[in-house]
């Protein structure tokens, strides 16, 4: 089942405002669209009402988690640009650390972070009192160790 309405736009644009510094005009043009599972995607086009997808077209942009909405690494990626705050920067010694799943000190505040290395978001992170996690799925972090280590 899919859901979409003013109510879970708001609250979209709220959290992406208030965590990412991102504004609301910035999704001018697109929905959002919520799964019984509690994923939230982005996307241009709903789908036809009546029709029963498994997921809508688009990206996945959060789902909910216990602590509230959780940003996925590919949405945080694909609107690397506009994201302005809770933004970590990491040299590449500290990107190599993360990725291969240790945590470091850091003095973000306590929440969901976009992890960036020289200007450019590559995933999501956690921090909790004082030491950021990465939360990159595990495939992509592979991947993303590959491509530092070049």
């Amino acid at each position: 089942m899919l859901a979409s309405n003013d109510a879970l736009r708001w609250e979209v644009l709220d959290y992406f405002g208030a965590r990412f510094g991102i504004p609301p005009a910035a999704f001018a043009e697109t929905a959002f669209v919520e799964t019984s599972n509690g994923e939230i995607w982005i996307t241009s086009t709903l789908p036809p009402s009546g029709l029963h997808l498994r997921r809508p077209p688009g990206l996945r942009a959060l789902r909910r988690a216990p602590a509230g909405l959780k940003p996925t690494s590919a949405f945080l990626v694909s609107i690397g640009p506009l994201v302005t705050a809770s933004r970590f920067s990491l040299d590449a010694d500290a990107v190599r650390q993360l990725l291969l799943g240790r945590r470091i000190p850091c003095s973000h505040s306590n929440g969901y972070v976009a992890l960036a290395h020289d200007g450019l978001i590559f995933g999501c992170g956690l921090v909790a009192d004082g030491i950021v996690h990465c939360l990159i799925p595990t495939g992509r972090r592979r991947e993303l160790v590959d491509v530092f280590e070049i």
